[in-house]
């Protein structure tokens, strides 16, 4: 955790998690079970600079504080937290020290869409509303699909100069983490 004493990957990171919370709150359509949007960007941004330790905490601070702020209809759900450190972690796993490729890209999300959106997302969904778990799953699936190839397209198309960019800001700022490949 010597990453957490440099102050400035501190403030890039406290930057990534304002980012989110706002393109999250502001650039998605969210109902009670589902949620489209660009907040992914910003993590999938993240995850591809930042370790999945700080990821992973990152992640953690941004659902509590947008629960937080921007209280959802259904309530908060510690559970849901479970599926913000998935996708962290799923991200980190592809995209951390490693080139952003479209194989990368692809397989980050389909790992992500199916773990997270369609099944851990689902069963949190199932035991707050008490709607059966297979139903809920087969209603999820249009919206996991269509948000499986909406990110997979999204982030084949931004995410290799975007990451490049923010790697040589990093890089130029100094708050790079610690033995980071850029």
């Amino acid at each position: 955790m010597k990453s957490l004493k440099n102050t400035r990957t501190l403030i890039l990171l406290s930057f990534f998690i304002a980012l989110s919370i706002v393109v999250s709150k502001f650039f998605s359509i969210t109902t009670v079970s589902r949620k489209i949007g660009l907040g992914f960007i910003v993590t999938a941004a993240m995850c591809s600079i930042f370790s999945p330790s700080l990821s992973v905490i990152a992640s953690i601070i941004i659902d509590f504080v947008s629960n937080g702020l921007f209280p959802t209809a259904g309530g908060f759900y510690l559970p849901f937290v479970t599926t913000k450190i998935s996708a962290a972690l799923i991200y980190t796993f592809f995209l951390y020290r490693k080139d952003i490729t479209r194989p990368n890209i692809i397989m980050a999300t389909i790992s992500n869409s199916l773990i997270t959106s369609l099944f851990l997302n689902t069963l949190w969904t199932s035991q707050l509303t008490g709607n059966p778990f297979m139903a809920q799953f087969v209603l999820r699936i249009p919206t996991m699909a269509f948000n499986l190839v909406f990110h997979t397209i999204v982030l084949v198309i931004i995410l290799p100069k975007l990451s490049d960019l923010l790697r040589k800001q990093v890089k130029k700022l100094g708050a790079e983490p610690i033995n980071a490949p850029y």
